[in-house]
């Protein structure tokens, strides 16, 4: 057999290979496993074993979920210490989803409208940047209300002017 020229050899390609070849080898470790060390692997990720097994097999992109928060206004790390049981589901879902392709090609594309027609972790997504609006906005609200209180207290502790005649 002739050798192939290395026509394939752009940074993407080595990227798509680099992928594929740390995706079978994780496949192999984990296909190395018991199930009891299975079971014990998801028991500790409060993971149903099924899930995890589908998770092993698929990869997930967490590049498609970190995308989805920044799009809906919502930070990864913000989630993780305010919200880390709520991120942790956001992740199952979205490493269990069948529709990452065009989740991908949304992304790629910067459509910003809402994916609920396909997304499963729309719904959720959509309840946090309600909160966080509220959030928002009830820092605003509390941030005028001091302001207006300093203009008040200022008002009432200094001696009226006299008038001039």
């Amino acid at each position: 057999m002739a050798d192939r020229p290395d026509s394939n050899s752009s940074p993407q390609f080595e990227s798509l290979l680099s992928r594929l070849r740390a995706f079978l080898s994780r496949q192999r470790e984990f296909d190395l496993m018991s199930a009891r060390e299975v079971d014990e692997i998801a028991h500790e990720l409060n993971l149903p074993t099924s899930d995890l097994r589908a998770l092993a097999r698929r990869g997930g992109s967490p590049e498609l979920l970190k995308k989805r928060l920044e799009h809906a206004g919502l930070s990864e790390e913000a989630l993780a210490l305010s919200n880390s049981d709520v991120l942790r589901d956001l992740q199952r879902v979205c490493g269990l989803c069948r529709e990452t392709a065009r989740c991908a090609a949304d992304i790629a594309r910067e459509r910003r409208a809402s994916p609920a027609k396909y997304c499963p972790n729309e719904f959720t997504l959509v309840a946090l940047t309600r909160d966080v609006s509220v959030e928002r906005r009830g820092a605003g609200i509390d941030a005028d209300q001091a302001a207006a209180r300093e203009i008040v207290i200022s008002m009432a502790s200094s001696p009226p002017k006299k008038a001039s005649t």
